[in-house]
């Protein structure tokens, strides 16, 4: 005969799967990250600004709660406008921690947006790392940030670094930043705990123009 321990054990598991299992369902048919197994809690986000051209590579982390595998469905926003072309360079991957390729992972269009699907394991953590190249028609850009309200909790950590050329100066960021000593480039950055956006993060920088020099021989 099973002991009460064992039959407590036995009872307390099959009510996870389940709350797992009414949870997915939930999630699947009202379409809420409030109800989502999975969690979005940590970014790290690196902008390098270079010859009319904004380069972005952002690094997410991703937990399953519950024990069930399960596959989730992300978008993946452009901040695109009129001085800001959508990317026709970028790429979706799982890594390590430290950023190393693991896998590649092959997004899709859905109603003119990117999408990619995420496969986890029973109580799985991921990392994901997007990496896409912008065209600036004007020296300014935009991280979008208040897709993360749509998570309805806010992020455990976020980190934002802004690398400039040392011969671009930064002009404004709607963030204070610190410029970060010792480095080769001009580097900003940002740190936020327990973070829960209300704008994106908007920046801008100013190149000066090259004098020209003039030769002047006099009669």
């Amino acid at each position: 005969m099973n002991s009460p321990r064992a039959a407590f054990k036995h009872l307390k598991r099959d009510m996870d799967l389940f709350l797992a299992l009414a949870l997915t369902i939930l999630a699947f048919y009202l379409g809420s990250n409030v109800f989502s197994p999975v969690r979005f809690d940590r970014e790290k986000i690196e902008v390098w600004v270079a010859d009319g051209q904004i380069q972005v590579r952002g690094l997410y982390h991703y937990r399953n709660r519950f024990p069930l595998p399960l596959s989730f469905s992300l978008g993946l926003p452009f901040p695109v406008d009129d001085g800001h072309k959508t990317p026709s360079i970028f790429s979706i991957s799982e890594v390590s921690a430290d950023g190393s390729t693991s896998k590649e992972i092959a997004p899709r269009s859905y109603h003119g947006n990117v999408v990619f699907r995420l496969w986890f394991a029973p109580r799985q953590e991921k990392w994901v790392r997007v990496d896409y190249v912008q065209g600036a028609l004007q020296p300014s850009g935009r991280y979008i940030l208040l897709t993360t309200r749509k998570w309805n909790r806010p992020l455990e950590l976020g980190e934002y670094v802004l690398h400039l050329g040392n011969e671009s100066e930064l002009v404004a960021s709607n963030y204070s930043l610190r410029l970060e000593p010792r480095s080769q480039q001009k580097q900003y950055s940002f740190v936020r705990s327990d973070f829960y956006p209300s704008e994106d993060w908007e920046f801008s920088w100013r190149t000066p123009t090259p004098l020209l020099a003039s030769r002047h021989t006099s009669q």
